[in-house]
């Protein structure tokens, strides 16, 4: 359950994060708009730091359960993303420095770059955690398989946006990261009201 409303918490508030801070900084004199509406800027950056502090909550409550099922695939799974945490904290650095400095292009560039970073480092940690619910039966496979798939297919976005090929936003990245916001949605409300179900980890799948 918490793991489920963690989920929700993190996606809620990088969307949120997102339709409040886009805007923003895609303005002419972005530092003069961002100052002029620092509530609200704030604000984005305070759910960008949410964000970041409820995905790394997301794997301390799955930690006992995978650490029974594979004592490699937990750490793992942890490590990924708390780095991806710290990321996230790293990444609101340019945005506050687009209200105590004149150096807006580089604040924005620097957010990008280790927002695209945390992307990177949040689509690995799928391809951890999604083939593990598969392997361990611990929710539908169903979930778990469209986990994988969505994670593969923003970990490709997340790299044509560092190759400079989409932008941020742009249709191709919609399109590429849609699946797994969906999936994810729908494996909270499944852990929420469902939970893992360990009655189906017996010795041949491998859990405790």
């Amino acid at each position: 359950m918490v793991a489920g409303v963690l989920f929700i918490t993190a996606t809620a508030a990088t969307m949120a994060s997102q339709m409040i801070i886009a805007p923003m900084v895609a303005t002419p004199n972005v530092q003069e708009f961002v100052i002029e509406h620092r509530t609200l800027f704030v604000l984005g950056v305070l759910l960008e730091i949410v964000n970041a502090l409820a995905s790394a909550g997301i794997a301390v409550a799955f930690f006992p359960i995978l650490w029974n099922c594979a004592r490699v695939l937990a750490p793992a799974y942890l490590t990924l993303r708390a780095i991806e945490a710290s990321i996230g904290v790293a990444a609101t650095i340019g945005l506050v420095l687009l209200l105590t400095s004149d150096s807006g292009a580089f604040a924005i560039e620097f957010h990008d770059l280790a927002f695209g970073l945390l992307l990177m480092v949040f689509s690995v940690s799928t391809l951890i955690l999604y083939p593990a619910l598969f392997r361990f039966r611990l929710v539908p496979a169903v979930l778990s398989i469209w986990g994988l798939v969505g994670g593969l297919m923003l970990l490709v976005s997340g790299l044509l946006i560092l190759l400079g090929q989409i932008d941020f936003g742009s249709t191709t990245d919609t399109i590429l990261s849609l699946p797994i916001w969906i999936n994810e949605m729908a494996l909270a409300l499944w852990l929420i009201f469902r939970g893992v179900d360990l009655t189906k980890t017996g010795s041949d799948a491998g859990c405790d």
